[in-house]
């Protein structure tokens, strides 16, 4: 594996540009400055040509890419408009999932270092942000908030959970479950999950907060968690959660003898295509992925440049889309959009 100017910088306890400038020979740089830098050049067997490429900033055409999977609907598919889109501009990606997983996220960091990314594009919860930071190369981060990113980029979560309740509370209401992650993760579905509770509540509706025991990273991988919602509250008449999970809701209900949306209605946040082949047809709160891919690799892109982009990107292009999985959409193709 090829050795870097970052691992000679991290082995001598100095900065990259502190390496640069003392094998440029540039500027001032004490005794022992110098020799702890060349300690670390021979013990790491760092070859002067492996030099050349850091030190003028040539780039490899790499993007690092992670994401908790892809087989979760909403993240392949911001994951292949995100690739189409570096394509087209030269560029391309390095996928990593982190599965839940921090020794997984660990080896990621390592894989992109060792690669020599150009830039990273992050769509996971991070263990780590002082370690993305300390590779000193532009981060992007999108449904998530990460310290040591440039530029974060989201639809508007607070708005999509507003907009959830709403669809919801149209069809009459009285209990609702919403499905929750983890509340003390970094991920705007916190945000969306606690203003949809705040809707619920200011209208005299009871939302109980039902938590994953483990993610929805495919249709089935849920199913004890529903089951259990299912048998602890029957007399729920509402349900919200991403799609992957309202798809088993009403799979659930249906085996169950219930009626949807006559007896419970379903409410999907993402708006995918595993949602647009649902029969009943699922009311979903449509994320704006075309816009949520511009602005990601723009973003991206600008870095590169040497640019400054706004640090906090905030999309409010949801869209309602209503099917017949709630009560208000029966019959229903109405699409509309919400603004703050």
């Amino acid at each position: 594996m090829a050795v870097t100017i970052h691992d000679v910088a991290e082995k001598a306890g100095v900065s990259v540009t502190t390496v640069s400038r003392t094998l440029n020979n540039r500027g001032y740089i004490s005794k022992d400055t110098r020799k702890k830098i060349a300690q670390a050049i021979e013990e790491l067997n760092y070859s002067p040509n492996q030099l050349a490429r850091s030190l003028y900033n040539a780039r490899t055409k790499i993007i690092g890419l992670v994401v908790p999977s892809i087989c979760h609907p909403f993240f392949s598919q911001i994951t292949q408009m995100l690739e189409t889109r570096l394509y087209h501009l030269g560029y391309h990606i390095l996928l990593c999932t982190t599965e839940g997983n921090p020794g997984q996220e660990s080896d990621i960091f390592d894989i992109f270092r060792q690669n020599r990314v150009d830039g990273i594009i992050i769509g996971s919860p991070c263990l780590s942000d002082q370690k993305y930071e300390g590779m000193n190369i532009p981060i992007v981060s999108f449904d998530t908030r990460m310290l040591g990113a440039n530029v974060s980029v989201a639809a508007n979560p607070s708005l999509g959970g507003r907009m959830a309740a709403r669809a919801i509370l149209e069809g009459g209401c009285r209990r609702v479950i919403q499905v929750v992650g983890d509340m003390s993760a970094k991920t705007d579905a916190v945000k969306r999950h606690r203003s949809f509770m705040e809707e619920m509540m200011a209208a005299d509706c009871e939302c109980i907060s039902m938590p994953l025991v483990n993610n929805f990273t495919d249709i089935t991988s849920g199913r004890s968690m529903v089951e259990s919602a299912f048998d602890q509250y029957p007399d729920i008449d509402s349900y919200f959660a991403t799609d992957l999970c309202a798809i088993e809701i009403i799979h659930c209900a249906r085996q169950r003898g219930y009626s949807v949306p006559g007896d419970i209605q379903v409410v999907g946040y993402d708006g995918t295509a595993a949602a647009a082949v649902m029969c009943p047809q699922l009311t979903v709160i449509r994320q704006p992925y075309e816009e949520l891919a511009d602005r990601i690799v723009d973003s991206m892109m600008r870095l590169l440049n040497g640019e400054t982009p706004d640090a906090q990107i905030l999309l409010d292009n949801l869209t309602l889309v209503k099917g017949t999985s709630t009560r208000s959409g029966q019959g229903s193709e109405e699409t509309k959009k919400e603004g703050t």
